[in-house]
């Protein structure tokens, strides 16, 4: 299903906008809305054949790309500094980059647990951190952090997940006390299942996939394209006076009675 919301023509002329994740999913879906909406692109993805394809596909548009792990602060801030460097300023940012794994407590070794906060909770710190060190001097900014439906919600198998979506939001309410006397937006976006790579590896077999489904009061996935309309909406001046608030898009699993 294809969103049907219809963002104001040219919403982001002349701004500039970084994007974590830009290459698959829910950050690829916030560019190529953000990019269709006027905005310059910083967009920052794993240096791998993804980006590749996505930089031959949006050649001759104002977007650049970056091979960055979000969780180290040295490359986030390299790759904020040259997009600067190339649009002359920073007006918001999109924290979309993570990972999950499945997996029981028992099961969940140092490694894993440690990657997952390193991704999911220092990545959102690092472009947190980079962005207001531009948008404090300018005396304005939004920044949008990708939490997660199981920010407020418990599932089994998502324990260390669940922790480091727990930490974005936390991290996001800090953020909002800390930025707003200086004209700073600070929201995060909580997504409910929604139909990327990522979920797609998720799910033992087709069976556990419409299972998982059929308990979302919709009855559907979100599609990627939805999710990003949620999150240029926060990051818009249409949301001017939202900051510090976790906006669900679900599909009302988290407020709903299951049927």
């Amino acid at each position: 299903m294809s969103s049907t919301n219809q963002r104001p023509t040219g919403e982001f002329d002349g701004r500039t906008v970084l994007v974590t994740g830009a290459t698959s999913g829910i950050g690829a879906a916030c560019t190529t809305a953000l990019l269709s909406a006027g905005a310059n692109v910083v967009a920052l993805a794993l240096g791998d054949a993804a980006l590749e394809q996505a930089a031959g596909a949006h050649q001759g548009q104002p977007i650049v790309f970056h091979a960055v792990d979000v969780s180290s602060s040295a490359e986030v801030d390299a790759a904020v500094a040259a997009g600067i460097a190339r649009f002359g300023r920073l007006d918001g940012a999109l924290s979309v980059a993570g990972i999950s794994k499945v997996a029981s407590i028992t099961e969940t070794s140092d490694d894993l647990w440690e990657r997952l906060i390193a991704v999911n909770l220092t990545g959102t710190f690092n472009v947190a951190r980079a962005a207001a060190r531009h948008f404090l001097p300018q005396g304005s900014g939004s920044l949008v952090c990708i939490a997660s439906e199981l920010s407020v919600m418990g599932q089994a198998g998502y324990a260390a997940y669940s922790a480091t979506k727990g930490g974005v939001v936390a991290l996001v309410r800090s953020l909002a006390a800390e930025l707003a006397p200086r004209g700073i937006r600070v929201n995060s976006l909580a997504p409910g299942t929604t139909d990327t790579p990522m979920l797609a590896a998720e799910f033992a077999n087709e069976a556990e996939r419409l299972r998982d489904q059929a308990s979302v009061p919709l009855k559907r996935f979100a599609q990627p394209s939805e999710i990003a309309d949620a999150a240029l909406w926060l990051l818009s001046d249409r949301a001017s006076y939202v900051t510090g608030a976790t906006i669900v898009a679900d599909g009302g699993r988290t407020s709903t009675f299951a049927h």
